[in-house]
């Protein structure tokens, strides 16, 4: 799969030839809990929930592959992105990733703190509520430009976690 080889070759794909080439999981393989808070079809979605397109689309904006830590990283900025969020929403998410999830999906403390770096990215992009959008009318488009009109700077924000040594940096998610 190109996708864990090269990441940065991605940028020259459309995000339907992208998209082609991931292997996530298929719908039928997501835990019920999982569906339950993230998935909105689901009647206690919680704000940020996306379906499955548009969270591969956003793994492609981002170059998220699909670790664990990865996947905490999308949803994180799923909800940090979403405008409906408050710390409360957070707060329940990551208390039933913690006791609820099934092991391959579980946020271990690492991934806690991954999840808030994600919210924090999703929370400064220009573009809110990108969970609401229909990705397949950007299907024709690059990846690389996708990211310019949405405003996502990914060599900036590397420039400064790795600036903060965010592995290590101590600040979490201000729930205000």
């Amino acid at each position: 799969m190109l996708w864990n080889e090269y990441p940065d070759r991605l940028d020259a794909f459309t995000l339907a030839a992208a998209c082609e080439d991931l292997q996530g999981d298929p719908p039928g393989e997501i835990p019920f809990f999982v569906w339950l808070l993230e998935n909105p079809s689901s009647p206690l979605n919680m704000p940020g929930s996306i379906d499955l397109l548009g969270h591969d689309c956003i793994h492609l904006l981002l170059k998220k592959g699909f670790t664990p830590d990865d996947e905490a990283y999308i949803v994180g900025f799923t909800m940090g992105n979403d405008t409906n969020t408050s710390w409360i929403h957070l707060l329940i998410l990551k208390i039933a990733a913690y006791c609820l999830y099934p092991c391959k999906y579980k946020f271990s403390y690492s991934e806690m703190k991954t999840f808030d770096r994600g919210v924090r990215l999703g929370r400064s992009t220009k573009v809110r509520n990108m969970n609401k959008f229909d990705w397949s009318k950007l299907n024709h488009k690059l990846l690389k430009d996708i990211r310019l009109e949405l405003g996502l700077d990914l060599d900036n924000y590397r420039q400064e976690a790795q600036y903060l040594d965010l592995d290590n940096y101590r600040q979490e998610v201000h729930y205000v």
